[in-house]
């Protein structure tokens, strides 16, 4: 796997008039045209100032946030933390009968998969339990019952990326959803939804549009219908099956809950009682017990694709860390501060709403981020972060960006975008003066409106990067 490498040349002072006008000049672009822009680069392992722009100031970061709580979780929650989940019941089983219930117990794992609870079933089943006279209890009170981040778009909800958090979500809190179209144009097209629940419905109000028209399908979540998902829109006749729309489910525990009761159904478990909210005992016989991946290969999944769910369970697990259960957001920022203050950043520079960077109330400085960057790369854990940063050409976010240019296989970076924000903070390799540390900041960008405005916008981010990794 690709990393940077430690060394290089020292930037002369010559090098660092040149980079200067450089950047300069390219900051002087239209695509930037009436955007508040921060930028901040040094030298990683000499700490040689290079430039600096309004590095100071307060910028929404969208998903650059997710430095934050994806550094303070590595540092503070340590390399060998997972979630854990856990099927438990009331007492053991007399004659194949379970006399109470079975509890599901959520500890924050957002990618717990149906194929897991099937496995729970199979647990169930090996215990000797073929019935249940009570019910399947869904037991979320690992977190607090805040189910949605300050500052959230609401019209954001119906998608993936703004999913309902809780301490029980599966499939990282979205159902899979695909579209073919009917025969005949004007017919409704076939929605397949797995894994298959109950716990919502999709409503299907969708039409076959005439062949070779554009697809205008979109997901709607009816404020009167909590539990119903609209698909509405056209999808054209005679076009493949759609990809995988993952619309974010309204209720995370009653859907793992019902996946979990259908599991056990199918193992030959019957569950008198249904699928309900509850709490486990305080002295449960445990029967499964499920652990998540490992915090490094964790940063890999929240950082590559920018998962929003992972950023808001991380924060409310250092909640727990910090204070106990249920973990709260409010209690994970306090930790995230404290971690701040301990690499000698001022916590009062930073604006905590939540996790991963969605909220509009989130703002932090680049010089901050940079800093976090800098604190990464001089900790032990710095291979963890290096890895689990996406990279140009190769992985994450960065996958099929700056391919051909100098930046390519040498941007080591997080992104972010949400409305009018535009961001990117990581390393970049240069050919002959070691690694780079930089912070590009865009708040208040009008381009995103403008035809070719965002292709502009990416091909001056590359063409900063590629003057980075050039020099």
């Amino acid at each position: 796997m690709p990393r940077p490498v430690v060394g290089g040349a020292p930037w002369t002072t010559r090098d660092v008039a040149s980079f200067r006008a450089t950047i300069t000049s390219l900051l002087r672009s239209r695509a930037l045209r009436g955007a508040q822009v921060g930028f901040i680069a040094i030298d990683t392992q000499r700490g040689t100032l290079l430039y600096s722009r309004n590095a100071d100031q307060e910028f929404m970061p969208a998903s650059n946030f997710k430095l934050l709580v994806g550094s303070t979780a590595l540092h503070r929650l340590g390399t060998n933390f997972s979630y854990v989940t856990t099927v438990l019941a009331d007492v053991a089983p007399v004659d194949g009968v379970e006399h109470g219930n079975v509890y599901l117990r959520g500890g924050g794992d957002s990618l717990l998969a149906a194929g897991d609870l099937r496995d729970a079933a199979k647990a169930v089943a090996a215990a000797g339990i073929r019935a249940v006279t009570g019910s399947v209890i869904t037991d979320v009170s690992h977190f607090d019952s805040q189910r949605l981040g300050y500052g959230w778009s609401w019209d954001d909800l119906p998608y993936y990326y703004a999913p309902v958090i809780s301490a029980l979500e599966l499939e990282d809190g979205v159902v899979h959803v695909t579209i073919t179209p009917a025969s005949t144009a004007g017919d409704k097209p076939v929605v397949n939804a797995w894994p298959e629940t109950s716990a919502l419905t999709l409503d299907n109000e969708m039409r076959t549009g005439a062949r070779g028209s554009a697809s205008t399908v979109d997901i709607v979540r009816p404020w009167d219908e909590p539990r119903t998902i609209e698909l509405v829109g056209s999808y054209p006749l005679g076009a493949q099956t759609s990809g995988d729309l993952v619309p974010s489910v309204p209720d995370p525990e009653s859907y793992a809950g019902d996946v979990f009761l259908r599991a056990l159904s199918s193992e030959g478990v019957n569950v008198a009682g249904g699928v309900q909210d509850g709490r486990v005992p305080s002295h449960p016989v445990v029967i499964w017990t499920h652990h998540s991946l490992l915090m490094p290969q964790l940063l890999q999944r929240f950082w590559y694709p920018s998962d929003n769910l992972m950023g808001e369970l991380l924060l409310k697990e250092l909640g727990v860390l910090g204070a106990g259960e249920p973990g709260t957001d409010a209690n994970g920022a306090t930790v995230e501060r404290a971690f701040l203050r301990s690499i000698g950043l001022d916590p009062k520079t930073v604006s905590i709403s939540d996790g991963s960077g969605l909220s509009q109330y989130d703002r932090i400085t680049p010089r901050d981020l940079l800093d976090i960057l800098q604190f990464d790369w001089k900790a032990p854990y710095r291979n963890v972060v290096i890895d689990a940063l996406p990279l140009a050409g190769v992985r994450g976010t960065l996958r099929h960006t700056y391919l051909g240019t100098p930046a390519e296989y040498h941007v080591f970076a997080k992104t972010g975008s949400i409305s009018h924000v535009r961001t990117i903070s990581g390393f970049v390799q240069t050919r002959t003066h070691g690694v780079v540390t930089f912070s590009l900041l865009v708040n208040q960008w009008m381009g995103e409106d403008e035809p070719g405005g965002a292709v502009a916008l990416a091909k001056l981010r590359g063409a900063i990067l590629s003057s980075i990794a050039s020099r």
